[in-house]
């Protein structure tokens, strides 16, 4: 009852907030029921709303969870509800986020990201002793968000009396509720103060960070209080940092999450009177950080986005314009005190162009993780609710890398070394690399630990691996975690290379590289995974035969990966057991000719570490079906023997007469993709004796694509599109059916006597004429050869007659004789 008086009396400080018009609503409606709050920022959700919540009687005797996106987040919010309540965080009020924690028996609102509450799940799926779940700016759409959001719906038959509170500042709450099937929807105003926009776009040719810094300079001279400034991410603020000089009395302040955590606090403290503060924050301060003295916003604009690139398996971080919603966000941590000022480094016509939303992280990111959590749950992630589907070639991809490190078996399945390193609730590479070393001597558990932080946390790709001295303050604090999670009482200082290729193995089996060429100063490797990899063309290192490459970047002038940290390998290292290198018997394309071998590889993935002739060589059906293979990929290969001039002709005819035939008669389908999906069926046959691609390209296909019409059909090509025609000249002439009409190139004489243009395809096309001179020059192209005779032909008559004397040019071509014969041939003919 001490804590029901305290939560109430502390929950009428928030009396002003918009929030507190729907507290009892939303009170009574919560208990077993799912409801959907948009409320804007300022309204009050992330304070008031729990604190009520708090208070009421309903959930007196169970826990409260609220998830927060973010560390700072969530650990800010607790420290400022437990202030509330007169407090210190762990006792009423307490929080829960990787690597700490600060609660007690008599904790009853929870704070947690929302990865660990994925965890939670994962170890009570009905949540025992928990009334009530809040998912706070579920409009950030984070992998863990919606992976535990779908976990907790499919687990909530379990709990029918369990709330569920899924708040908004920026979807749309019907969108949501509509999707959840049977949600109750609320709306809440905003605590907004009237903000005035200011649009300073970059100059041309002006670099956009030194122009931040201006406007910034700006800003301080407008702001009252302080000045914050959002920007991609750490770099760009390290950059303005050092080239800002704004005098005495104003303190600037990085906000970011490279940032060890008291670091981040800092940012959020207020400054003594008369100064004011400049923080430089990445997105992280967008929404649920409240950091205090703020009436003015400088917006670039930017942001860092994660794009998961599945060929290299790569996360790219890639600066690119923020969402509509974001600028909004952004904008409104200038109107929390009261009236404020946004300056936007672009110009106001911009904002339109920008996209309505962020999309969703399960569209973008990596999913090996959320497939691992998904299946330690005991679904896949496609039996799972989502609110958007997740990206299905990511999902692939994820479910590929956890077989290539023996997470699941073959039908997908965790095995028991698996079910230990979903249990670890980290990122699966790393996960298995502790599960690995949690099997070993303390000595090897200290490297793991100091290596396990590197990876997390690099520290300089140049001099990998690093002593523990030289660790960031981020991997100095994440090194002490795997410390104690790895229980190790005697930390080492340096890794030794044999420590690090043995444990990295485990989790990077996929990363061993091979040098290209023989040459030692080759930078460019081929990767196990099947993609390439080569070193900066300034870094010095590189050479090595064998590399274990553990973090790499994208650049966008590169189709290959830029190696960063590496260790190198030796052939010995290589019979690690988590390298999975057998010997294939494979058929291979060999020599100047490309003759077809039967070779035996000794295989690791992509790579072909060593080769040698096989004893049994291909049969011919063997051959036949890799000929088909070969050419069913390469998609110019089949369009090259295609375009054989008579294998043209031919499918021209018959792709016409195709289209002229009744319903009731039915051919095989010549198009291009039909060949190619039927080409063992119809080519197979004719490759026997093939025996390399320099005879492939020599192939002619015609007989092959004549033999798929049978006799009948063979009769009806000829009697719709025959090969020739014959003029009244009594002439046989080749049709071309390859241009946009079936045409016949003759001697304009030829065709005397001839009324009308001839037909095709029993009349239903007409075959065009492309009359010619005695010396064979192009006179008229015509489809209708009446009109030519009635108007064309005097003109042709009238040129012609003079420069072609010999040939008969009669005025009257209807009743003249069809001939290729001169006037003096006719007459002796006579």
């Amino acid at each position: 009852m001490r804590h029901y008086c305290r939560t109430k009396l502390a929950a009428t400080q928030f009396n002003e907030l918009p929030i507190t018009a729907l507290l009892s609503e939303v009170i009574a409606l919560l208990p077993g029921q799912k409801v959907v709050l948009q409320a804007p920022p300022g309204a009050g959700k992330s304070t008031a709303l729990p604190l009520a919540l708090l208070a009421a009687e309903e959930w007196q005797q169970q826990r409260i969870i609220l998830l927060q996106p973010r560390r700072l987040a969530a650990i800010s919010i607790a420290h400022y509800l437990a202030r509330q309540l007169g407090e210190q965080v762990g006792e009423l009020v307490g929080y829960h986020v990787r690597g700490e924690q600060r609660s007690s028996a008599a904790t009853r609102l929870l704070i947690v990201t929302e990865g660990t509450f994925t965890q939670y799940l994962q170890q009570d799926p009905e949540l025992n002793g928990v009334g009530l779940v809040l998912f706070d700016e579920f409009h950030e759409r984070n992998l863990f968000s919606d992976l535990g959001l779908a976990m907790l719906l499919e687990a909530l038959p379990l709990r029918p009396d369990l709330g569920l509170l899924i708040m908004s500042a920026t979807l749309p709450a019907e969108q949501i509720a509509a999707w959840l099937g049977d949600a109750k929807v609320l709306q809440s105003a905003g605590r907004q103060h009237p903000i005035t926009y200011h649009y300073r776009p970059v100059p041309p040719r002006s670099d956009w960070l030194q122009h931040t810094a201006t406007v910034v300079r700006e800003a301080v001279q407008l702001a009252e209080h302080g000045v914050l400034v959002f920007l991609p991410g750490w770099r760009e603020i390290q950059r303005l940092t050092e080239g800002l000089a704004l005098g005495e009395g104003i303190q600037v302040q990085p906000l970011h999450r490279q940032l060890a955590l008291a670091e981040q606090q800092a940012a959020l403290r207020p400054v003594p009177a008369g100064e004011k503060k400049v923080v430089l924050a990445t997105n992280i301060a967008e929404t649920s950080v409240t950091i205090p003295g703020i009436d003015v916003v400088v917006d670039s604009g930017r942001e860092r986005r994660a794009t998961f690139y599945p060929r290299h398996g790569l996360t790219r971080l890639a600066t690119e314009r923020i969402s509509k919603a974001a600028a909004t966000q952004r904008a409104g941590r200038a109107g929390r005190l009261g009236p404020g000022h946004c300056l936007r480094i672009w110009a106001e016509g911009e904002t339109q162009g920008l996209r309505d939303y962020d999309a969703p992280a399960l569209e973008t990111e990596d999913l090996a993780g959320i497939v691992l959590e998904a299946k330690r749950w005991g679904s896949d992630v496609g039996e799972l609710q989502f609110l958007s589907p997740p990206n299905e070639v990511h999902l692939e991809v994820g479910e590929q890398l956890l077989q290539k490190l023996g997470i699941v078996d073959d039908r997908g399945v965790l095995t028991s070394i698996g079910q230990q390193v979903a249990a670890q609730g980290t990122e699966p590479r790393l996960a298995r690399i502790a599960v690995a070393a949690t099997s070993q001597a303390e000595p090897m558990r200290a490297e793991a630990a100091l290596l396990l932080a590197q990876l997390e946390y690099p520290t300089s790709s140049a001099h990998f691996p690093v002593p523990a001295k030289k660790l960031s303050k981020p991997a100095r604090q994440r090194w002490q975690w795997w410390l104690r999670k790895l229980k190790v009482a005697e930390p080492v200082q340096e890794l030794s290379s044999a420590a690090v290729i043995e444990l990295a193995l485990w989790g990077f089996p996929d990363r061993v590289a091979q040098r290209r060429t023989a040459r030692d100063n080759d930078k460019n490797y081929f990767v196990a995974y099947g993609g390439g990899a080569q070193f900066h063309e300034q870094d010095t290192r590189g050479g090595d035969a064998l590399l274990l490459i553990l973090s790499m970047r994208l650049s966008e002038r590169n189709a290959d990966a830029i190696i960063d940290d590496v260790v190198p390998l030796s052939s010995a290292d290589l019979a690690h057991p988590a390298l999975a290198v057998t010997w294939q018997t494979e058929l291979a394309w060999q020599g100047p000719q490309q003759r077809l071998q039967a070779l035996e590889r000794q295989r690791l993935g992509a790579l072909v570490l060593a080769e040698r002739p096989a004893q049994q060589q291909p049969t011919v059906a063997e051959r036949v079906h890799l000929l088909v293979a070969l050419v069913q990929e390469q998609r110019e290969l089949l369009q090259e023997l295609l375009q054989e001039p008579k294998s043209q002709q031919f499918l021209a005819r018959v792709r016409l007469a195709q289209q002229h035939l009744p319903a009731n008669e039915q051919w095989p389908e010549f198009s291009e993709a039909a060949l190619r999906q039927q080409l063992e069926s119809w080519a197979g046959p004719y490759w026997h004796d093939i025996q390399s691609l320099a005879q492939l390209r020599k192939w002619s296909p015609l007989a092959a694509l004549q033999a798929r019409l049978d006799y009948g059909q063979q009769q009806r090509l000829a009697q719709l599109c025959p090969t020739h025609w014959q003029a009244p000249s009594g002439l046989q002439h080749k049709i071309n059916y390859q241009g946009d009409a079936p045409a016949v190139a003759l001697k304009l004489q030829e065709v005397f006597g001839e009324p009308v243009s001839p037909k095709l395809c029993q009349g239903q096309v007409t075959l065009v004429l492309e009359l010619l001179s005695p010396a064979q020059r192009p006179l008229q192209r015509t489809a209708d050869l009446a009109s030519f005779w009635q108007n064309a032909y005097q003109q042709v008559k009238k040129e012609m007659k003079g420069r072609y004397p010999k040939h008969p040019w009669p005025d009257d071509p209807l009743q003249a004789q069809a001939t290729q014969k001169t006037k003096r041939m006719i007459a002796q003919s006579k």
